[in-house]
């Protein structure tokens, strides 16, 4: 608690003091905060830099492996690490108790144990959009406390957390600079040490060479396993990655680190109400969308529910498919308006109700979309953007029926039970596996997808296609080179490339070779 004491005391003094027109600081202010540009880089300084080389050694070209936990679970240590030095927890608040830094850790986790498990690129993009945003929200919580209701002020919360390493990219550099000055004329025990270790490993290596040399040829068995060893460790090379490690390395340390020594420093203001509009104005226009929403709801349950005759040359999938899309892109313009709406506007009971009827209008369009994409289903089967889009639509209902209830109680977290919604939804669709459903759903129709093996199937589903049979041989045939490549690796590639549904899928084509 007194090294946290003495950072965010520091902070202060460094800001008052970095204002342009201040006198001079007194010298026992400087002695402070030398003490802790210090204190503040040792602290930070450290813990990027092992972030950083965890980054290149484990996740370098290695996105979906099993690597990715271990990074996980190594970086999270590393933060408890940090809070710890800072007085505070990684997954408690400052009273205490359990936070909600607790369920963005665990849910970071399975994250990176599904990028480990599947080898579907969808949902390794997924996984990877869902880690980034997460991470971001856990740094909020950690160094700012901060968490806003509001979906629209925390993502410009998180839009800014990407801005601050831009805005200080040479906090890294100043800090060291102002660190070596302070600390001119003194050698720690620590760096002694570390000086000493570096020149050890300094004499051992030439000597290491020519005793391995030398036992090498004394004992075959010692010198083979010497080789296999050796040719296992894989050095770069492609001239580019000589040039990409480095400048990835760089990036990273002076990201993690800003993000380490200038958020706790940062203040967050919540966003100001402005003034809101006339009420009337939204009155009028919401009352024509309302009509016209009125109006089309009744269409779908007259042509999709009850199953009216449709114009000549339709068919009941193409009806569905056809409008699919548009319906889509109105049911977030809703959701937009009536966010913009009841933020903006005067509050008003006729423009209450109006906005719960857009709702609710809001909702028939969505279970209007599912209808039409069950229906197109029956007849032309999944694809990976199908269901994608029916995951949305359950996400989009859950935001509805949030904002609905939003019309009549305020100061409701949106922004939280969105995330914590999404998060949980996406991760047992992730563990579904959707790729092996997908698949095995399809091989039931009569006639496949066009595209079902070439762009819409993963090994994540070769066990489904091998116990089919009828496209195992071309599957097989288009994975060929997947599997020379898989079989190429070596004893250190198989394992820091390691993906359990690759893994399978490369067993099961080997053993039908």
């Amino acid at each position: 608690m007194e090294n946290n004491n003495i950072n965010n005391n520091a902070n202060n003094n460094i800001q008052n003091n970095a204002m342009p027109g201040n006198n001079p600081m007194p010298a026992s202010n400087v002695s402070l905060i030398n003490r802790i540009e210090v204190f503040r880089y040792k602290r930070a300084y450290v813990k990027a830099f092992l972030i950083s080389l965890l980054t290149i050694i484990l996740l370098y070209k290695n996105r979906a492996s099993i690597c990715y936990p271990v990074f996980m679970i190594s970086m999270l240590g590393i933060l408890a690490w940090d809070c710890k030095s800072m007085g505070k927890s990684l997954i408690r608040n400052i009273e205490g108790k359990l936070d909600i830094k607790l369920f963005y850790c665990i849910s970071l986790i399975l994250l990176s144990v599904s990028k480990s498990i599947t080898a579907s690129k969808d949902l390794q993009w997924g996984d990877g959009a869902g880690i980034l945003l997460l991470t971001i929200c856990l740094l909020l919580k950690i160094y700012c406390n901060v968490e806003a209701k509001d979906i629209t002020e925390q993502l410009l919360n998180i839009g800014r957390v990407f801005i601050i390493p831009l805005e200080h990219i040479d906090k890294l550099f100043s800090d060291f600079s102002l660190t070596k000055k302070a600390e001119e004329g003194i050698e720690s025990p620590a760096k002694k040490t570390a000086r000493s270790v570096i020149l050890g490993l300094i004499i051992a290596v030439p000597l290491l060479i020519v005793i391995l040399t030398l036992l090498g040829t004394a004992d075959l068995i010692f010198g083979d396993m010497l080789s296999d060893i050796l040719e296992s460790i894989k050095f770069p090379q492609h001239l580019q990655d000589f040039f990409f490690i480095p400048v990835k390395f760089l990036i990273t340390i002076i990201a993690i680190y800003t993000w380490m020594a200038i958020l706790p420093a940062q203040t967050f203001k919540p966003m100001k109400e402005g003034k809101r509009f006339d009420a009337v104005v939204a009155i009028t226009f919401n009352s024509l969308i309302a009509l016209v929403y009125i109006f089309f709801s009744g269409i779908q349950f007259v042509y999709l529910v009850g199953k009216m005759e449709l114009p000549k040359g339709y068919t009941y999938a193409e009806y569905a498919h056809e409008g699919f899309y548009q319906l889509l892109a109105v049911t977030i313009l809703n959701l937009i308006l009536v966010s913009f709406c009841k933020k903006h506007f005067a509050y008003n009971k006729v423009l209450r109700a109006l906005l719960v009827i857009i709702n609710m209008c809001t909702l028939v369009m969505i279970a209007s979309s599912a209808l039409r994409m069950f229906l197109y289903v029956q007849v032309y089967g999944l694809t990976h953007l199908r269901v994608y889009v029916l995951w949305l639509l359950v996400v989009l209902t859950v935001w509805t029926l949030l904002l609905t209830a939003g019309i009549f109680k305020e100061g409701i977290p949106f922004f939280r039970i969105i995330t914590v919604f999404v998060t949980v939804w996406y991760l047992m669709f992730a563990y579904s596996l959707p790729d092996t459903w997908i698949a095995a759903y399809d091989l039931t129709l009569e006639k496949l997808p066009r595209e079902f093996l070439i762009h819409d199937t993963y090994p994540d589903a070769a066990q489904v296609l091998m116990e089919d049979g009828r496209c195992w041989n071309e599957y097989c045939t288009y994975e060929k080179y997947r599997l020379q490549d898989y079989e190429n690796k070596n004893l250190i590639e198989k394992f820091r490339e390691f993906n359990f549904m690759e893994d399978k899928a490369m067993t099961l084509m080997k053993s039908s070779k």
